[in-house]
């Protein structure tokens, strides 16, 4: 396995690349979007859908983040268990509090799942292929959070029955500039 030490820090991969912070990044961006529109047009949103909506936002920050944190703490199953789960849990709580206790209750039990799941996932497969397992993880999530999203606004221009900001204008877009961006990053990297 090859690692470095970086300010006593033990990461399992060969380097932090710029694709392991484009994946944080998209996947915060997307979250916050999620969360600032869900927020925004609450009143449009009923509970069964914002319970889903917290579900799979915090469910997927856990299986995300606890992946990244099980490939970087390779060997400390629970410091990265413990990392993830508490990251996860608070994206679970913000998640669901627009919309109400049961969403909160929900999102916060599959941010625990997931948080467990991803640190598992990240400390038996970090070994073998930490960079593309990140990396599919990471396209996974991207998409279900896409389809989360896009999933919110379908449902809030159907109960409103007025013009709502769309981030889903040109949705094959969307998805060609993202699967771009990764395929590019992947290339940069190897060179």
């Amino acid at each position: 396995m090859n690692t470095i030490l970086l300010d006593n820090f033990t990461i399992g991969v060969e380097h932090m690349s710029i694709g392991l912070f484009f994946i944080i990044g998209t996947c915060f961006i997307q979250v916050l979007a999620i969360i600032t529109y869900i927020s925004y047009y609450r009143k449009w949103v009923s509970q069964m859908n914002g319970m889903m909506i917290s579900m799979s936002v915090a469910m997927m920050v856990g299986i995300l983040m606890g992946t990244i944190l099980g490939v970087f703490n390779q060997g400390d199953l629970f410091g990265s268990t413990i990392y993830s789960v508490l990251l996860s849990l608070l994206v679970g709580f913000i998640a669901g509090l627009p919309v109400g206790l049961p969403a909160v209750i929900d999102g916060m039990i599959s941010g625990l799942m997931g948080g467990m799941m991803g640190a598992m996932l990240g400390d038996m497969l970090g070994m073998a292929r930490p960079d593309t397992t990140i990396k599919i993880m990471a396209l996974i999530v991207t998409m279900i959070l896409l389809l989360v999203l896009y999933t919110a606004e379908d449902q809030i221009r159907k109960k409103s029955g007025q013009t709502v900001y769309s981030f889903f204008k040109y949705p094959f877009a969307l998805l060609f500039i993202i699967a771009v961006l990764f395929i590019g990053l992947t290339k940069l990297e190897i060179r």
